[in-house]
């Protein structure tokens, strides 16, 4: 009986842990300076070592993305909100020479970040879909996840 009482709360933590697991934005930040819109994960399949990625409210800031955190890799990513993020191979958010910049339209799923072309991040930038649009250009090798996001690569002007 008491074994039993003992694999019952195990099994009930374990299954509540997976829960908290499977949702890392349950408890986003949102106050009046940022706002996390979604995780960039080491690993595919939204594992591994997290990063959260955010929007400053106030202006529009460059943010890089830290590899020794991710364990020196891009598995997949989740934005959680009706935001673009421009993921720039720079650590400026400068447009990089071969144009291989990338923006996710959220909210968005991509499980495995390898699988585009020449994908690499050493900075990126969140905002409005709106204000973001005259970043991003016309979008014509756009795809779409699932979830109804879109992403694909950055066109230049």
């Amino acid at each position: 009986m008491y074994a039993t009482a003992v694999f019952l709360r195990i099994t009930y933590l374990l299954l509540l842990a997976s829960v908290v697991l499977a949702f890392p934005h349950d408890r986003m930040v949102n106050n009046e300076f940022i706002r996390d819109v979604g995780v960039l994960f080491s690993q595919s399949n939204f594992t591994g070592n997290v990063m959260l990625l955010v929007t400053h409210k106030q202006e529009h800031k460059c943010e890089t993305v830290d590899l020794f955190i991710l364990g020196g890799s891009l598995g997949s990513v989740q934005i959680c909100v009706p935001v673009t993020c421009i993921f720039y191979k720079t650590n400026d958010c400068t447009m990089s020479e071969d144009s291989n910049d990338y923006y996710f339209q959220g909210p968005v799923d991509i499980d495995n970040l390898q699988v585009l072309p020449d994908f690499a991040c050493g900075s990126y930038e969140c905002g409005s879909i709106e204000f973001m649009a005259s970043v991003v250009g016309k979008a014509t090798g756009a795809l779409t996840d699932t979830e109804g996001g879109h992403y694909g690569p950055v066109v230049r002007n």
